[in-house]
């Protein structure tokens, strides 16, 4: 009996270090552990294109992305097969040219535009959806050709917030 305790007792020590080192191991693993997969549909560096360019991108599938910004002083539009959106500011260089890459057959990008005056599609047909002074309307696109949005009074900028980008 005496040669049986001992065993026991070593075997609840190495019982209790294997459950301990398990219960360390999963406190690892879950530190270590990757964060969920549930897709909030937030536009990557959202808040590094606010700061650098004075764009509102919120939420959107993937398929149209920021590319870059053009300024009207430049004389530089976006790249034919990509969306520009055109918006007007009171000070120089006087307005912008947005610029968004799309890939997919359908896509959709949530954003904020105060003072777009105008939308060119790239590549595919845009519907365009803006706040107006009569309220929300949609704008059909044909594939590489611009439209006029709110190109205002000749007295004031443009009032118009484009709110939606959507492809197919």
């Amino acid at each position: 009996m005496k040669k049986i305790v001992p065993w026991v007792g070593a075997g609840a020590v190495l019982a209790a270090g294997v459950l301990t080192f398990a219960h360390a191991g999963v406190a690892a693993e879950a530190v270590d552990a990757p964060s969920s997969l549930v897709e909030d549909y937030s536009h990557p560096g959202a808040e590094a294109i606010l700061s650098e360019f004075g764009l509102k991108v919120l939420k959107g599938d993937g398929n149209i992305q920021f590319s870059s910004r053009k300024s009207f002083e430049d004389e530089v539009y976006c790249p034919v097969a990509e969306i520009q959106v055109e918006k007007s500011v009171a000070v120089e260089p006087y307005g912008y040219y947005y610029c968004f890459k799309t890939s997919g057959a359908k896509g959709v990008l949530t954003l904020e535009v105060p003072g777009t005056f105008g939308v060119r599609a790239g590549n595919s047909a845009v519907k365009a959806t803006a706040q107006t002074d009569e309220g929300t309307e949609v704008f059909d696109i044909p594939a590489n050709t611009p439209k006029a949005i709110d190109p205002g009074d000749g007295n004031g900028l443009p009032t118009a917030v484009l709110v939606e980008l959507r492809i197919g």
